[in-house]
């Protein structure tokens, strides 16, 4: 990674239920909260329907977090978990950001990936 910067994307595949993100840079907890509102937002058909749904987390130039924007992430997940995330794929090779998405990621069926493709895989197999 050549920079901090902070970038990100966001879709849903409905056909799959699916939400797709990826996620650049070195956040601080003000802009991970705006991110993190963006997200929720794009998963909000899935919660209204009252549908469970997976998430693709592209977090190949991430890196890892401040404490408290580890844990705006984390609140984050336990609220999705609560509104229907089952499945979460994490593409990265970083070993830093593994650990920590283990420790924030906890109670959520969580895998790691080197590549996009392994992870759709992942989540269409069940």
């Amino acid at each position: 990674m050549d920079t901090l910067e902070t970038t990100h994307s966001i879709s849903a595949d409905t056909s799959h239920s699916e939400l797709h993100f990826a996620i650049a840079g070195l956040w601080n907890e003000e802009s991970m909260l705006v991110f993190l509102r963006d997200l929720a937002r794009a998963a909000k058909p899935f919660m209204q329907e009252r549908k469970s749904f997976a998430a693709l987390g592209d977090l190949r130039d991430f890196v890892p977090q401040t404490q408290e924007t580890a844990a705006a992430i984390q609140n984050s997940l336990l609220e999705a978990k609560d509104h229907g995330l089952q499945r979460f794929a994490v593409v990265t090779t970083s070993s830093l950001v593994k650990m920590q998405y283990r420790r924030i990621s906890a109670g959520i069926e969580v895998e790691f990936f080197d590549e996009p493709r392994d992870a759709i895989a992942w989540l269409r197999s069940f």
